[in-house]
Protein backbone atom coordinates (compact mmCIF):
# COMPACT_ATOMS: atom_id res chain seq x y z
CA UNK A 1 0.00 0.00 0.00
CA UNK A 2 1.42 3.61 -0.89
CA UNK A 3 -0.04 5.32 2.21
CA UNK A 4 1.96 7.77 3.78
CA UNK A 5 1.94 8.00 7.60
CA UNK A 6 2.87 10.92 9.02
CA UNK A 7 6.14 11.48 10.97
CA UNK A 8 6.32 10.54 14.96
CA UNK A 9 6.70 14.16 15.89
CA UNK A 10 3.79 15.19 13.87
CA UNK A 11 2.10 12.24 15.27
CA UNK A 12 2.98 13.16 18.87
CA UNK A 13 1.74 17.07 18.31
CA UNK A 14 -1.59 15.89 16.76
CA UNK A 15 -2.29 13.50 19.94
CA UNK A 16 -1.37 16.48 22.55
CA UNK A 17 -3.07 19.42 20.76
CA UNK A 18 -6.69 17.85 20.65
CA UNK A 19 -8.86 18.72 17.99
CA UNK A 20 -12.39 17.26 19.57
CA UNK A 21 -15.10 18.79 18.74
CA UNK A 22 -18.73 18.13 20.56
CA UNK A 23 -20.85 14.94 19.25
CA UNK A 24 -23.65 16.82 19.23
CA UNK A 25 -25.84 19.81 20.32
CA UNK A 26 -25.25 20.81 23.84
CA UNK A 27 -28.65 21.62 25.39
CA UNK A 28 -29.94 24.65 27.39
CA UNK A 29 -29.71 23.98 30.92
CA UNK A 30 -32.40 24.90 33.49
CA UNK A 31 -31.80 27.34 36.16
CA UNK A 32 -31.32 25.97 39.68
CA UNK A 33 -34.22 27.96 40.98
CA UNK A 34 -36.60 27.29 38.64
CA UNK A 35 -36.05 23.33 39.23
CA UNK A 36 -36.19 24.60 43.01
CA UNK A 37 -38.95 26.07 43.06
CA UNK A 38 -40.72 23.54 40.67
CA UNK A 39 -40.29 20.99 43.22
CA UNK A 40 -41.18 23.32 46.07
CA UNK A 41 -44.54 23.88 43.93
CA UNK A 42 -45.62 20.10 43.38
CA UNK A 43 -44.04 19.58 46.92
CA UNK A 44 -46.87 22.24 48.35
CA UNK A 45 -50.08 20.75 46.12
CA UNK A 46 -49.56 17.29 47.34
CA UNK A 47 -49.43 18.56 51.16
CA UNK A 48 -52.74 20.93 49.86
CA UNK A 49 -54.26 17.67 48.96
CA UNK A 50 -53.67 15.64 52.15
CA UNK A 51 -54.80 18.69 54.50
CA UNK A 52 -57.98 18.59 52.43
CA UNK A 53 -58.36 15.35 52.58
CA UNK A 54 -58.14 14.90 56.77
CA UNK A 55 -60.01 18.59 57.03
CA UNK A 56 -63.19 17.89 54.74
CA UNK A 57 -63.03 14.26 55.08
Amino acid sequence: MATQEKPISEQISDSIHSKDEPLGETAPEAPFALVGLSYLIVLMVIMGAFAFYFYVL
